[in-house]
């Protein structure tokens, strides 16, 4: 099926389906890019043979440790996301996180380390979408793995399947997103527990408009609720408030992520605030 943007419609092979505003142009040009929060996966896809290359940078303090090490870790990681559509349904994921982490201790030692982390590999198989003009709801489904880099350190060094689902509903002036995501982590001693990631991401438009040059882009308002569970019965649930700007072919995109419940076991630290910056471009 043919399908064009222009201003005020969407052509499909000659027909003319209207649209209320400039957001669902947005949709139409772009759909695949705009939608999920800075945390948050989403059960859109890119089109067969279309890829997104994602790039956040997070900095992040854990603290409070409850050892005598007295240690105040700082963490820098820059994950990079490649998204390829395999088919109309079927996306390939692969996320490299380039680290940079030091560790204060009480006695004023220090311990720093930088490199790349684990590889994620995912695939994404999209089973259920109902398409509607200006409106969409789609499930998904993941499975993959966590690929260890050995980099001295910064690797668990153990092979870390992952399965999970995600729903995503879109509307014209907002969208919601939904995953809850398993990992089995096979790693032995303190870093062997698994973890279950369950997160809800709501996002909308404050303003929109049309460049004649840039197409139609809008600017978007995101609050998102992230929760991780371990099996060591740690448990953390964050608020995340960002800001997107969104093009047909790239969003810039501000947030943070702030602890509001936590309760982890020892040795691990309480997290304190993230700040995420992120880009994303779709081709």
């Amino acid at each position: 099926m043919r399908c064009c943007v222009r201003k005020g419609k969407i052509e499909m092979n000659g027909s003319r389906i209207r649209f209320p505003n400039v957001a669902v142009a947005l949709l139409a040009a772009g759909g695949a890019v705009m939608a999920a929060g800075l945390n948050t996966d989403v059960a859109l896809t890119p089109p067969e043979g279309g890829t997104i290359i994602r790039v956040q940078w997070r900095q992040s303090e854990t603290v409070d440790d409850p050892t005598l090490l007295g240690r105040h870790v700082e963490m820098g990681v820059v994950p990079i996301t490649l998204v390829h559509g395999l088919t109309a349904n079927l996306t390939l994921l692969g996320t490299l996180p380039v680290i940079r982490r030091e560790v204060r201790f009480g006695s004023g030692a220090g311990d720093d380390a930088s490199g790349v982390g684990d590889l994620g590999v995912l695939v994404k198989y999209r089973f259920f979408q109902d398409d509607q003009p200006g409106r969409t709801t789609r499930w998904a489904a993941l499975v993959g793995a966590e690929l260890p880099s050995y980099d001295d350190r910064l690797s668990s060094e153990s092979f870390d399947p992952i399965i999970g689902v995600v729903w995503t509903r879109q509307r014209p002036r907002w969208w919601l997103d939904a995953d809850l995501v398993y990992k089995l982590n096979t790693a032995g001693g303190a870093a062997g527990e698994d973890q279950v990631r369950a997160d809800t991401a709501l996002s909308l438009r404050l303003w929109s408009g049309e460049g004649g040059t840039i197409g139609p882009w809008g600017l978007y308002a995101v609050g998102e609720i992230n929760a991780r569970f371990l099996t060591d019965g740690s448990r953390q649930v964050f608020v995340s408030p960002g800001i997107q700007w969104i093009m047909p072919r790239w969003i810039l995109e501000a947030g943070l992520q702030l602890p509001i419940h936590q309760e982890v076991a020892s040795p691990r630290l309480d997290a304190e605030e993230t700040l995420v910056l992120s880009t994303r471009f779709q081709f």
